[in-house]
């Protein structure tokens, strides 16, 4: 075993017997979350109307360190769990013996402790993402419906898929830990004043990411309703994860048209803020 594989084999068993368990590990309460994000929408918008008569703050410096943490943070948990997946199978590192069906809905692929803790890591993110909108009010930029709903039913929707014990959610997760790195980095650029050509294919990523987590939720459901050897955890996961996830899409495919396709169409351009492509 080479230098590089022992490094992924130490990534893979670095939870080791780590455990998430609702009710019991730190923020893991309902009552946690919801307070959280109802104190967050409340925040918004009595700090918007504090800013109403303000002038803009110069946040330049805290916003960059903002999103280079996010990026980094997000850059490391998509590697942990990519290379904790790719080795967490009984025939040793990922084969072509492991099915879809068992990559989505097998306990014996995710009863493992650095799963645990990276979907709860990336729980903890959500939190701390919520300073995002923080950031654009203090700016004076306008917040979107989009950007605030998806913010909070986000922090909501990786409490649920913990507590269900959802063997799908690693789907959507490490595609959006993946989206999050380019995303944040995209921000970093802006705020450097860096123009970048590509933030149009950055939505239409995130688009398809959404099409891909509905897929992979809408299987685990369908296991659970049509056949015997149904997904590890319970239809409640799923059921949430393909309501919520397909609200998203329709969300950022009515942005989508409204900010490209509409201005392809009269070729006018209207500003739109730096955060408004969100996930």
């Amino acid at each position: 075993m080479n230098v590089l594989e022992k490094g992924m084999a130490y990534l893979s068993d670095l939870g080791g017997d780590w455990r998430y368990v609702p009710g019991e590990t730190p923020l893991s309460k309902l009552s946690v979350a919801a307070t959280v994000v109802l104190g967050y929408f409340l925040v918004i918008h009595v700090l918007q109307s504090v800013m109403e008569y303000r002038k803009p703050m110069n946040t330049k410096a805290p916003l960059i360190a903002h999103n280079a943490f996010l990026c980094i943070a997000s850059a490391i948990l998509f590697i942990w769990l990519g290379v904790t997946l790719g080795y967490n199978s009984p025939h040793g590192r990922m084969s072509a013996k492991d099915t879809l069906d068992f990559m989505i809905c097998s306990s014996e692929l995710h009863d493992n402790g650095s799963l645990h803790l990276i979907y709860w890591l990336n729980y903890l993110l959500k939190y701390y993402e919520l300073l995002d909108t923080v950031f654009l009010v203090l700016r004076k930029k306008p917040v979107m419906f989009l950007h605030e709903y998806h913010h909070g039913a986000t922090l909501l929707l990786t409490w649920s898929q913990q507590n269900e014990h959802s063997t799908a959610q690693w789907v959507p997760i490490l595609y959006n830990l993946g989206v999050h790195v380019a995303m944040y980095y995209y921000y970093i650029l802006s705020a450097l004043k860096i123009h970048v050509w590509w933030k149009k294919h950055l939505t239409t990523v995130q688009i398809i990411q959404f099409i891909v987590g509905v897929s992979s939720s809408s299987y685990a459901y369908y296991r659970y309703l049509f056949t015997p050897e149904k997904c590890h955890g319970n239809d409640t996961g799923a059921i949430v994860g393909v309501s919520v996830l397909f609200s998203y899409f329709i969300l950022f495919t009515r942005f989508y048209f409204q900010t490209y396709w509409s201005m392809k169409k009269t070729r006018t351009t209207k500003p739109i803020s730096s955060k408004s492509t969100v996930i």
